[in-house]
Formats: structure tokens, C-alpha cells, sequence
């Protein structure tokens, strides 16, 4: 041990100023025996003592950088780059403290994501998105307390270990840290940012220190499956739910890779119920789950990276399929997942060559959030899609943004009126004054038009007076197996005519 307060630089530059003093005596004891000597020893121990000094100051200066540079190493090993905020490790120690010290109940985490912000990110920029994100860290630290430990832990993720609450209640809390962190009104300039906050309490004594944390996540989970601007406090049914739905996920990867699942195909019809296309739907049916409906695995599958593999196993099953209808129109449903990866022309040449099926009756459905962001890459692709002979339908239409701006930039060739409208025609007038307002726009943009869920004669006969003669729902059909559907189509009998 070198001794408490001195760094190994400290104790070199003393050790070496105290060889240069004892050889100093040294010489200044040989002066005095020796007279002749004092002429030449003088000025050696004059260089010696200002060279000592010089040395002293240089080996203190160096061990001052030496300790700066280490502090900054330090701080660097500790703190996100970005925000200044203590990262992942650094909070995790603050937990365990935490953990070993505070009583039940009197230290809670919180796990706030943003949401969104990828998207948001990719609208306004990289440096516009850090910039954002350096101001959601401040407004986050002007919350805690002095024993509180904010923290980013995630591209979008804070943490906040607070340590000073003095009984708030979390949800309490949950609801003033979404109402800082999201913009009183849209002059600010993340006017589009709101969050989501899971909370959980510190377990004393925990045997896992991080299992506060890991509830927090959970909850966060569970408070964003409800859309957005929502907080939950920890509940152990949701730890429950997330195994579940691991669960789910391991036997939809273990689906995909057996190809266990099939598509089923819904007839679309013109005004006199004749089959011009069918849209082919993803099913499956689990040998333990029994069937799993597609709002439950096509989320799933798109929030656990199965998506573009889900995709491309619709692509390649669909035109395999149709290959067998001549002269019928055959809808797929493309994620937002596949365009942004940049893959997806290349999946439809590989898969296109592989069925014999040419790009022409194709449809490739697309939702509005694909336009969304006005990206040049996504414009870059569609446009490449439209070359190989694909069409492209903007599904949903009227539930989202519904741009006339972005209908007019990127190449559409169908709008497919979503079915919420169509349900409520004859019921609320403006439904009537809404399918009325899209059909005259896709005319004045010369894009055809379908309306989904159609169920009732009642829709058929309001829908063809508002100009809309294109159809698709369980009035005409429900959907059909391959097979079913080949023998309908070999029959050309109208549908509900």
C-alpha cells in the first residue's frame, strides 16, 4: 500500500526529491571537510535544488492529469454519452443500494419509454432526435430529488430510481413524469413525443438486486399495449402475461419454421358480384392453442422481429396459389417491417421466379404509417415495386393521416375504405359524407376504390350510389381455402347478386 490520499505519481515525486536532498547533504558535507571543494559543489546543488523543484512540480502536474484523465474514464464508464444521465451499470449499483438499505416500500422504479420515437427519429433527424432527447433528460432530472438516480438505459428509455418520493403514490408520480416529459402545446419543439411509464417498488433484500427493474419493464409493457400516454404499476398477473406471450412467440417462430401456417383467400367483387380479386389472409391453427386469431400473432410477429418472415411466407404461399386463377387480382399484405429492411424487391423477384407467377394482378397492400414519415427510401421502393409490374392499395383508408399530399407523392393505384365506415353507413350521416369525400378524391386521382366489411345488401346499394362499386366482407363471402376458392372461381357464378 502506498498510503491513503497519494497517488503512485505523488509518492514518486517525493521519493525523487528526497534522493536529490540526500544527495545534496551529501555534497554539502564534503564541502565542509573540504574547502578546496566548495568552489565547484556551490553551483551543483544550486542545479540540483532548482532541478528537484522543477521535477516536483512536473511530477505533480502529471498527477493531476493522471487523476482528471481517470475521473473522465470514470464518468465515461458510467454515464450515457448523449445525456450525461448514469447508464444501465451505474443505476444498477444505485439499485443495490437501494436494495440493501431502504424499506419496503420506500423506494420505487420507474421504467418511461417514448413512443414512438423511432419513427419520430427518422421524420426529424438525427441531430433534431438527440437534441430531443438531451431536453426529455433535463426535464426528467428537474423531478428528482438529490438521493433520486435518473438514467437512460435504452435508445428510447429512461429509468428513474426514486429514493425521495416521501410516500407519493407511483401512479401519482407516473402521471407527472408523462405530463413533463410530453409538451404542454405544439409550439415546443417535441411537440409529437409522449410516453409510457412502468412502475414497481424496490424489493428489500431481493435475492435478484435488478428484479425491481425487470418489473418495471414488464409494467411498461403492459402500459403500452394500451396505446400510448398510459402508466401501470407492476401487477404480478402481467409477469404471467409476458411468459405467455413468450410463449406464443417461441411457438410461432417453431410455426414459421415448420411452415405450419396456411392462408385463407376473401373474395372481392365488382357491381354485378363477379370475382376480380381476393385478398389472401394469414391463419394459423396451433396443435396446442388451437386457432390463434391474427390480431394476436400478427402484433406478435411484428414486435418480435418475425414479421418480414411472416411476410415473405404470405408472398410466396399467395402467388403459388393463384397461380391457379387466371384473370384474378391477388391482394397481399406487406408490413411496414418488409419495405423498411430494404428487402423486399428482392423478395419479390426471388419469389416471383420461384412460383412462375408474373408481377401483374398483384396487389401489394400497404397501410398509411408506411408514408408517414415521407421517407426517400420507402419512396425509392414502392417506386422500384411499381417497375416490376406490382400495383400497390393503401389499406385502412380513413383511419390514419389520410394525406392528400402524400397520395399525390407516392405511387398508389387503390384505396381500400376501411370497414369502420362502411358498419355505420345508413346509421351516421357523416359515414355517407366520408365514403362520398374518398371516392371523389380517388376518381380526381384516377386510383381505384374498394370498401372492406361490407355486410348487408343495405351497404351494397348506399356504397354504389356514393360511386364505389368494388367489394370485399362476409355479405359476398367469408374467406376460403385455396381449393374452395379455385372451385368458386371455375363456377363464375355471381356473388350475392
Amino acid at each position: 500500500m502506498l498510503g491513503r490520499g497519494r497517488s503512485a505519481t505523488d509518492w514518486l515525486a517525493l521519493v525523487s526529491v528526497g534522493a536529490i536532498a540526500s544527495f545534496v547533504t551529501v555534497l554539502c558535507f564534503v564541502a565542509a571537510r573540504d574547502p578546496d571543494a566548495r568552489t565547484l559543489i556551490a553551483p551543483v546543488v544550486v542545479g540540483l535544488g532548482a532541478g528537484g523543484l522543477i521535477l516536483f512540480r512536473q511530477l505533480r502536474k502529471a498527477a493531476s492529469s493522471l487523476a482528471a484523465s481517470e475521473q473522465r474514464a470514470v464518468f465515461a464508464a458510467t454515464h450515457d454519452p448523449l445525456t450525461g444521465l448514469p447508464n444501465r451499470a451505474l443505476f444498477a449499483e444505485r439499485v443495490a443500494e437501494a436494495v440493501n438499505n431502504d424499506a419496503a416500500g420506500a423506494s420505487a422504479i420507474f421504467c418511461i419509454g417514448l413512443d414512438r420515437f423511432d419513427e419520430l427519429a427518422e421524420l426529424i433527424g438525427s441531430a433534431a432526435s438527440d437534441a430531443l432527447m438531451v431536453a426529455l433528460a433535463g426535464r426528467l432530472t428537474s423531478l428528482c430529488g438529490p438521493r433520486d438516480t435518473p438514467s437512460r438505459i435504452g435508445d428510447s428509455t429512461f429509468a428513474l430510481l426514486r429514493r425521495d418520493g416521501q410516500g407519493e403514490n407511483p401512479l401519482s408520480f407516473a402521471a407527472r413524469l408523462i405530463e413533463t416529459l410530453t409538451p404542454p402545446s405544439p409550439k415546443d419543439d417535441a411537440a409529437f413525443v409522449s410516453c409510457s411509464v412502468g412502475a414497481s417498488f424496490v424489493i428489500p433484500e431481493a435475492k435478484v438486486e435488478l428484479e425491481g427493474l425487470r418489473e418495471a419493464q414488464i409494467a411498461l409493457s403492459s402500459s403500452r399495449d394500451l396505446g400510448g400516454r398510459h402508466a401501470m404499476l407492476f401487477q404480478p398477473e402481467m409477469d404471467q402475461a409476458l411468459k405467455h406471450r413468450k410463449s406464443l412467440e417461441a411457438d410461432l417462430r417453431q410455426a414459421l419454421a415448420d411452415d405450419d401456417l396456411f392462408l385463407l383467400y376473401q373474395p372481392q367483387v365488382n357491381a354485378k358480384g363477379a370475382i376480380v380479386g381476393v385478398e389472401a389472409l394469414v391463419r394459423w391453427t396451433s396443435p396446442t392453442r388451437g386457432e390463434v386469431s391474427p390480431a394476436i400473432f400478427v402484433p406478435l410477429a411484428e414486435r418480435c422481429g418475425l414479421i418480414e418472415a411472416l411476410g415473405r411466407f404470405a408472398l410466396r404461399r399467395a402467388l403459388r396459389d393463384s397461380v391457379a386463377w387466371p384473370g384474378v387480382t391477388i391482394a397481399i399484405n406487406v408490413a411496414a417491417a418488409q419495405i423498411k429492411s430494404g428487402m423486399l424487391v428482392r423478395d419479390l423477384k426471388t419469389v416471383t421466379a420461384e412460383c412462375g407467377r408474373a408481377a401483374q394482378g398483384v396487389d401489394l397492400e400497404i397501410t398509411e404509417s408506411v408514408l408517414l414519415a415521407d421517407d426517400p427510401a420507402t419512396l425509392e421502393t414502392l417506386s422500384a415495386i411499381r417497375k416490376l409490374g406490382f400495383s400497390i392499395t393503401l389499406d385502412d383508408f380513413g383511419t390514419g393521416y389520410s394525406s392528400l399530399s402524400y397520395l399525390r407523392r407516392f405511387p398508389v393505384d387503390k384505396i381500400k375504405i376501411d370497414q369502420s365506415f362502411i358498419r355505420q353507413l345508413g346509421r351516421r350521416p357523416e359515414s355517407s359524407a366520408i365514403v362520398k369525400a374518398i371516392v371523389e378524391l380517388a376518381e380526381a386521382l384516377e386510383l381505384k376504390v374498394l370498401a372492406e366489411g361490407v355486410e348487408t345488401r343495405d351497404q351494397v346499394d348506399r356504397l354504389g350510389r356514393l360511386g364505389c362499386h368494388l367489394y370485399q366482407g362476409f355479405y359476398f363471402s367469408e374467406p376460403l381455402s385455396a381449393e374452395a376458392l379455385g372451385q368458386l372461381v371455375a363456377r363464375g357464378t355471381p356473388l350475392a347478386a
